[in-house]
């Protein structure tokens, strides 16, 4: 066989031989690859089936899932937000607030329905009562001239000040309140006593705006009921102080 053809015929059979070498290799990669496969769609089958079970058993015992939170029976999402209120002017010279532009009544409505599945429903509702005059029983010589001027109300406030001038957000529903309180105001702050009240010279009296605490259930900023003293006007005193 010449040179050349033999030269040739090697190097043909040294194609075929490396030919060989790698058909196994890839078959047996093929084949793990497909194992791996087959192995991934088992397990995720299996954890699959795990998942459906598991949520065939919980699923009972929960009412509704938000936003990833799940929550039980019992609990509830709080619905709406809760902003520091926004105090009008005429409010701020009392104390107390019988509405605020941003209440939050969604996020009330829910903690009044919470307290009422609690039973907590013992709250605060004062009542002027209509009582006689002095004068009409007994008679003209026991009458009574107040020295100020002064109005007296039920108030069922939705925003108040605490002990420490913070305003807060009260928990009262608008159509039916929940907590009421008899306030007493000075119609004019700080105005004069009445002339028929005499002092004498070196002293000045005024009408002055008293304040009592008074337990309500407020809002906090975590959504949550909690009960605190808060500062209601109680009375309307004429103050001498010396000049």
């Amino acid at each position: 066989m010449p040179r050349n053809q033999y030269d040739m015929a090697w190097i043909l059979r040294c194609i075929l031989w490396v030919s060989l070498f790698q058909l196994p290799v890839h078959t047996t990669a093929v084949a793990e690859s497909r194992s791996v496969r087959e192995g991934e769609r088992a397990a995720n089958h299996k954890a699959n089936g795990s998942y459906k079970i598991l949520n065939r058993l919980v699923k009972p015992f929960v009412s509704k899932r938000v936003d990833d939170k799940v929550v039980f029976p019992g609990e509830y999402e709080r619905v709406g937000t809760y902003e520091k209120p926004v105090i009008p002017e005429q409010c701020q010279e009392i104390g107390i607030c019988d509405d605020i532009p941003n209440y939050p009544e969604d996020l009330v409505s829910d903690l009044l329905r919470d307290l009422m599945r609690q039973n907590r429903t013992r709250f605060n509702k004062d009542k002027i009562l209509e009582v006689p005059l002095i004068t009409q029983r007994i008679g003209p010589e026991l009458d009574v001239i107040e020295l100020c001027e002064t109005e007296e109300r039920i108030y069922a406030p939705r925003a108040a000040q605490d002990r420490n001038k913070e305003w807060q957000v009260i928990l009262n529903d608008r159509k039916q309140p929940q907590q009421t309180f008899r306030v007493e105001i000075c119609k004019t702050k700080e105005s004069p006593c009445s002339a028929i009240a005499y002092f004498q010279n070196g002293y000045v009296a005024k009408c002055v705006q008293k304040y009592m605490l008074r337990n309500m259930l407020a809002v906090n900023d975590r959504k949550e009921v909690v009960e605190m003293p808060f500062q209601v006007p109680s009375c309307c005193s004429c103050v001498a102080r010396q000049t």
